[in-house]
């Protein structure tokens, strides 16, 4: 029974990745921000995407492709400008951890 629920956790983890989030690690990695959490961050330029007005889940994958944008920049946060629908825009930038 344990292996059963274990199959099941895993495709709803690959159901998620799809419908829910970008296609890379990377893209997956970008953390969503407001002003308040962006003041010691550095912005690197605005990233958008867009998907097919027959996709269901149109926003969603056009989100995932902006993070995916925003990752090849180096981007650790996104800040939406237009967070719906087929065609997203946000701000890309970069937080770097402070040191420990």
């Amino acid at each position: 029974m344990p292996h059963i629920q274990v199959r099941r956790l895993v495709l709803l983890s690959a159901l998620c990745a799809v419908a829910c989030g970008s296609k890379t690690p990377a893209g997956s990695q970008i953390r969503e921000a407001s002003d308040l959490e962006l003041t010691d961050c550095s912005f690197l330029q605005k990233v958008s995407g867009t998907a097919s007005v027959d996709d269901k889940n149109a926003a969603a994958h056009a989100k995932a492709k902006a993070r995916e944008e925003a990752a090849k920049l180096g981007a650790t946060h996104i800040k939406w400008i237009i967070p719906c629908c087929t065609s997203v825009e946000g701000d890309a930038y970069r937080c770097d951890l402070p040191d420990e």
